[in-house]
């Protein structure tokens, strides 16, 4: 089995999310946002092959978020 680790990172000007699944250690991970930013703060690391808790839809209430839309049309 691989050693698979999720790093989250928020980026400080759009306040965007990033989670990235590797095997390799990027924890010093100096990248960019999809905003153009490169103001990106490292949040925590996790272990990767953990399972997930409860999937998005049972944990988010109905009518919060429509599956498959654009919320800013």
């Amino acid at each position: 089995m691989y050693n698979w680790t999720k790093y989250d990172y928020l980026c400080t000007d759009c306040d965007a999310l990033m989670e990235i699944t590797t095997l390799v250690d990027i924890k010093d991970w100096r990248g960019w946002c999809s905003c153009g930013s490169p103001n990106l703060v490292w949040l925590g690391s996790y272990d990767g092959n953990a399972p997930l808790f409860e999937p998005v839809t049972k944990v988010t209430p109905r009518g919060l978020v429509k599956i498959n839309t654009n919320p800013y049309n």
